[in-house]
């Protein structure tokens, strides 16, 4: 059973929260605190770089006007959520 508390946190820590939400690897902010606490900040920052490093590179391709077939992207960022 979960019971809600109010806490302050530091400015990075909730950048960090926004960036789990933002790469779907949270549901909410304080899932994201939660998994923070659960794996640790060191493991969750690996998971944000990683996941930081391949948009950036969708984004490279984009600009490149390579072009991936329907869905095929969504696909791939999917299974690796699942992995990670």
């Amino acid at each position: 059973m979960s019971t809600p508390i109010t806490i302050k946190v530091k400015k990075e820590i909730l950048e960090l929260a926004e960036k789990m939400i933002k790469y779907s690897l949270a549901r909410s902010r304080s899932h994201a605190i939660n998994l923070m606490i659960e794996k640790g900040l060191d493991e969750i920052v690996k998971e944000i770089q990683f996941w930081e490093e391949l948009y950036a590179g969708v984004e490279k391709l984009k600009k490149e006007k390579y072009r991936i077939r329907h869905g095929g992207l969504s696909e791939i960022l999917n299974e690796g959520r699942a992995e990670h």
